[in-house]
């Protein structure tokens, strides 16, 4: 379940990230450092939802 969380909400940071540094689209109110960190920290949760091991 926290796996999948992770991974949901990584994906979302993620493109937000994506569109904030997209000129034409409307999510352009971030500033471009803002929308680096958040494509970091989508990636950051990817990667750690993909090496998160089952509880054995």
């Amino acid at each position: 379940m926290s796996k999948t969380t992770l991974m949901i909400v990584g994906l979302l940071v993620l493109v937000m990230g994506i569109l904030a540094l997209i000129p034409s689209a409307n999510w352009t109110a971030d500033p471009v450092w803002y929308a680096i960190v958040k494509i970091i920290i989508g990636l950051v949760s990817l990667g750690v939802a993909a090496a998160d091991k089952p509880a054995a």
